[in-house]
């Protein structure tokens, strides 16, 4: 049983941390996915924090951190993701950010 004071008390603790999912996304350099990852990104507004792409030897490194989204739908574009092309590794990390972080 949930009360109105348990209730408050759980919504104060949610607004001192944030929740961001970092994707860390691997092409072969001949794969040109950013646009198809933009559009996929988009479709799930999700809201881009920051888009990091490097390239290794003959790979492309995406590391896109988003937050607006919760576990379960972070997961689901970790899939999306990897279904873009047969040639994509794909890792996604869930992070909490606590307090000065959370703002």
């Amino acid at each position: 049983m949930t009360t109105q004071a348990s209730q408050q008390d759980l919504s104060a603790w949610r607004n001192q941390f944030r929740l961001t999912h970092t994707f860390h996304v691997s092409s072969g350099a001949d794969d040109l996915i950013a646009g198809q990852l933009e559009t996929t990104l988009k479709n799930s507004n999700a809201h881009v924090d920051k888009w990091v792409i490097s390239r290794r030897g003959g790979f492309y490194d995406h590391c896109i951190t988003v937050e607006g989204i919760g576990d379960e739908s972070a997961r689901e574009l970790r899939k999306e993701f990897a279904s873009l092309s047969g040639h994509i590794k794909v890792h996604v990390e869930h992070m909490i950010h606590f307090g000065s972080e959370a703002k």
